[in-house]
């Protein structure tokens, strides 16, 4: 029995060393893809970085890096800035950190640090910083299937000097989600305590949810973008459109919308509202100086609810022209 022993052992141990250097090499085979992989990811990002400083849309990122390794891999950025040309469009954010499971590069997570400048010409701007910014991405070869956006402790400004317009903005909790459903673009979107600071007067925070279908759209999320005029001629169905002040005060609107290629809306939506004096008194003291026409749409509402401080009405509104029953009661600037 002890001489059978010794026998076995040159060949356990033979077995041992096989399984071992198969390890290593294994090992060595993956961190060589990974690496190479990740090479190959910084240059491409590089030239199209490159290329895109002669046409229509040019990207930045400062400082380029690809980390991750062993089972992640995504890009950094010290900072990254996009300007498109087309619409006078030009962006920059602080920080950018993205990964990716090795075993599925097609879905990212991208933290994105503040401040934030967005400028539209000829002088829009807006300024943000937050704390926290999260993206999460699932995208193919022909651009994205879907994406998500969340962020907490939100404060910005937005101004238009030429329209003597400084808006400050803040939300606690905010989400935004798009994803390509056939032919069509569902969008969604949510405001947790929503506070908005028009010209130094400050209006109560409110919680927002918006939830639309874009019929055409999908094509949006593609690697060619949204076009300039994407907004123009579409068709577009709101799931729901709701604002909540609390303690039962809110508004929630519903139905098909349209917009021409003027950029005129149009539509037949489902208004209810609960708490008309309460949205009222609010508006009036944000906006004094619509007193009267506030005060004349809550008592219209009044009395379509059969004197009752809750109200389920149609809300039509005909090129850009918003209509409460027979009587216009306000005015959509074209898109």
């Amino acid at each position: 029995m002890a001489s059978s022993s010794r026998a076995g052992e040159p060949g356990i141990t033979r077995k041992v060393v096989v399984l071992a250097v198969v390890v290593v090499a294994v090992a060595l085979l993956y961190a060589g893809g990974w690496f190479y992989a990740a090479m190959r990811l910084h240059d491409r990002l590089s030239e199209r970085m490159a290329a895109s400083q002669t046409g229509q849309v040019t990207f930045a990122c400062d400082a380029l890096s690809v980390r991750g390794f062993p089972f992640r891999i995504g890009a950094f950025c010290d900072s990254a800035s996009v300007d498109d040309h087309r619409t006078g469009i030009a962006a920059s954010v602080g920080p950018v950190r993205s990964a990716a499971q090795v075993y599925r590069p097609g879905h990212a997570v991208v933290e994105v640090d503040g401040p934030a400048q967005l400028r539209m010409s000829p002088d829009l701007a807006f300024v943000a910083d937050w704390s926290l910014l999260r993206a999460s991405i699932v995208a193919w070869t022909d651009g994205l299937d879907r994406g998500s956006l969340a962020y907490d402790g939100l404060k910005g400004r937005l101004s238009v000097p030429s329209a003597d317009l400084s808006l400050g903005i803040a939300v606690r909790h905010g989400e935004a989600h798009a994803r390509r459903s056939g032919e069509a673009l569902d969008v969604a979107g949510s405001f947790d305590g929503l506070a908005l600071h028009p010209g130094g007067r400050e209006i109560p925070p409110v919680d927002a949810t918006l939830d639309v279908t874009i019929a055409g759209a999908a094509e949006w999320l593609s690697t060619a973008g949204p076009p300039v005029d994407a907004l123009y001629g579409v068709q577009m169905e709101l799931h729901g459109f709701s604002l909540d002040l609390g303690e039962d005060t809110g508004v929630r609107l519903s139905g098909p919308l349209s917009v021409d290629e003027g950029g005129y809306v149009s539509g037949s939506l489902d208004l209810a509202i609960d708490g008309i004096a309460a949205w009222r008194d609010r508006i009036s003291v944000a906006f004094p100086e619509s007193r009267k026409a506030v005060s004349n749409v809550a008592k219209a509402l009044t009395v379509l609810s059969g004197g009752t401080d809750r109200a389920q009405v149609k809300v039509s509104v005909k090129d850009g022209t918003v209509y409460l029953g027979l009587f216009p009661v306000g005015v959509i600037p074209p898109l």
